[in-house]
């Protein structure tokens, strides 16, 4: 299976930039959240869609990103240390992680 990024962007303007250039015209902040997705879920591939009510003929364009091995290594390496900054954050104040929605 796959996933599903479904953005809707504010402006037709958006829409269009993402229908005329697919995976190119994918923000790099979006394309680092489904690669995070596919980390967290262990997915191979992620469809990215973005949704316009107003484009009536065409209103919803798909393009499917395929998992980076890059993207894969650097959050390898990264997640572990935020969440041990995190922890220590935490500590600095007297919680534990959990318990600071308790």
């Amino acid at each position: 299976g796959r996933g599903l990024e479904l953005k809707c962007p504010f402006t037709s303007r958006d829409f269009m930039k993402f229908r005329l250039g697919g995976f190119e015209a994918i923000k790099s902040a979006y394309m680092a959240q489904v690669q995070f997705s596919m980390w967290v879920t262990g997915k191979d591939a992620w469809y990215f869609a973005n949704y316009d009510p107003r484009m009536k003929r065409e209103g919803i364009h798909h393009v499917v990103v395929e998992r980076d091995d890059k993207y894969m290594s650097d959050f390898n390496e990264m997640v572990p240390e935020f969440i041990s900054k995190m922890d220590e954050s935490l500590a600095e104040i007297g919680f534990t992680f959990g318990e600071q929605w308790k």
